[in-house]
This record gives C-alpha cells, sequence and structure tokens, in this order.
C-alpha cells in the first residue's frame, strides 16, 4: 500500500514538472532547436555547443520582445494621451476663429476674450 500511494505522489509530481515546463516554454524552445540542428545540413561537430548557443539566442528574442511588448504599451499611453490632447486642441480651434474673425474687441485694448476655460489678454 505504502508503494502504491509513493508512485501515486511520484506520478503526480512529474505530471506537475511536465505541466511546469511545457507551460514556460522549455519544450517549445527544446523542440524548436532540435529542429534546426536536425534541418542544419551539415552537423555541427559540437552538438551541445550548437544547442547552447541556439538557446542562447532564443531567449536573448524572447527578452528582446519583452522589452518590445513594454515599449509598446507605454507608447500606446502616449498615444491616448495625445489623441485626448488633439481634441482638447480641436475644440479651442472656434474660439480662435471667433476671435479672428472680429474686427473689435470691446472698448479698451486690454479687453478680455473669454474662450471656454481658456482667456486671451489682448
Amino acid at each position: 500500500m505504502d508503494r502504491n500511494s509513493s508512485m501515486k505522489s511520484m506520478d503526480s509530481e512529474r505530471e506537475k514538472f511536465r505541466t511546469y515546463v511545457e507551460k514556460s516554454g522549455v519544450i517549445s524552445a527544446l523542440t524548436d532547436v532540435l529542429v534546426h540542428l536536425y534541418e542544419e545540413p551539415q552537423r555541427p561537430s559540437d552538438a551541445l555547443q550548437y544547442i547552447k548557443n541556439s538557446l542562447a539566442a532564443h531567449h536573448e528574442s524572447v527578452v528582446r520582445c519583452s522589452i518590445y511588448e513594454e515599449k509598446v504599451k507605454e507608447l500606446d499611453g502616449t498615444v491616448e494621451s495625445l489623441r485626448a490632447r488633439v481634441k482638447e486642441l480641436e475644440a479651442e480651434v472656434p474660439c480662435y476663429i471667433d476671435l479672428l474673425n472680429h474686427s473689435t474687441i470691446p472698448d479698451s485694448p486690454l479687453g478680455m476674450f473669454i474662450c471656454s476655460d481658456f482667456q486671451l489678454i489682448l
């Protein structure tokens, strides 16, 4: 009975490990490297070094992709804030057009023209 329990525990640990290496991309990366090694027209003299170099290159590209993804998120935020600012400025344009169309400004040379929250002192 103790042996069956021990075997089930070991099987459970193996299954957890298998799930871990699959989800973390290890199986996929190893498979890709081995496929590339298989497809090499001339087999490298040091297959292990070839695998190490390929995995290092794969890791670098994954890291680079992560950095680029973060930069894209950051730039998306910048684009959104710039779009909002453009809308604000577009909303102010009619006020400036009205200002330009008025040939005289009220009584004083230091009169105020008020456009929504923006004030222009002349």
